[in-house]
């Protein structure tokens, strides 16, 4: 009788090493390993996308509660700087009464200017504005007057230059084009008004309509003068308001956050509503 069986029938441990030394069951075990190894990256994936959405859930929960807070201590300090620029205002009231007579009567007119409405450069061509060759602008100045003629083939810079050519005959104003894109013209003093005309509606063209065509010299307002003689007196506690305001708001926040109790993140967010610990969770 052989050590490995009895009788004529193989052992157990024959017949379970001829098991898994079969070619089959080799391929069983690698599909299982296969397919334990792509569940467990799913899970893997699954927990991580999880993760990731708490944690934005908790981010929006923390921020919305920090807004909160921030908006009521905006609103309680705005009650407080409310009173104190009233007492200000007040105040530069009264230094403007005293110093506002004087301040008007010495004002001296602003010089007269017109501002076009229309939008071009120095480099734009006058025949793309509408205004053919031949046609006329003029821009009179008291009893001067500077008429410019079209070429066909000019540009806005030329009229500029034309107008800005200061002769004794001459409309005594500059013109100049601004950060907007818009023609203006300024008289040279404070006396003269100005008015833009010319061949058809060359003058429309270049912004200077039948409703934007003269100027005069204009006035300071007194109230605009009797605040500027304030303004001095009431800067000293303008600053001080601010910062005592600054000081306020800090207080507050403070205050705010004792009161609720929000301390850390995890307080700012059982303080919303959401109890239990925070998870800082790493993906």
């Amino acid at each position: 009788m052989s050590v490995g069986s009895i009788g004529s029938t193989p052992s157990f441990w024959q017949q379970d090493q001829s098991f898994w030394s079969g070619s089959s069951n080799k391929e069983a075990i690698s599909t299982d390993t296969t397919l334990m190894n792509v569940m467990a990256n799913a899970e893997a994936t699954l927990s991580k996308g999880l993760a990731s959405i708490a944690n934005q859930a908790a981010l929006t929960r923390t921020n919305n509660e920090i807004s909160s807070i921030v908006q009521q201590v905006l609103q309680s300090a705005s009650g407080s700087s409310t009173s104190s620029s009233g007492t200000a205002a007040s105040s530069s009231s009264s230094s403007s009464s005293t110093s506002g007579s004087s301040s008007s009567a010495a004002a001296a007119p602003l010089p007269s200017t017109l501002t076009g409405t229309t939008r071009l450069t120095l480099g734009t061509s006058l025949s793309s504005l509408g205004i053919l060759p031949g046609g006329t602008i003029t821009v009179s100045a008291s009893t001067n007057a500077t008429t410019y003629t079209s070429t066909g083939t000019d540009t806005v810079g030329d009229l500029v230059n034309a107008i800005n050519v200061d002769l004794s005959t001459n409309a005594q104003v500059t013109a100049s084009v601004n950060a907007g894109g818009q023609l203006v013209i300024t008289s040279r003093n404070n006396k003269d008004s100005i008015a833009v005309v010319g061949s058809g509606t060359d003058p429309a063209a270049i912004g200077y309509g039948s409703k934007n065509s003269s100027a005069q010299p204009t006035t300071p307002s007194s109230n605009t003068s009797g605040t500027s003689g304030s303004s001095a007196s009431s800067s000293s506690s303008s600053s001080g308001t601010s910062s005592s305001t600054s000081a306020n708001v800090a207080t507050e926040f403070s205050k705010a956050l004792a009161q609720t109790g929000a301390t850390t993140a995890q307080s700012i967010l059982t303080a919303s509503g959401v109890s239990g610990t925070l998870i800082n969770m790493i993906i």
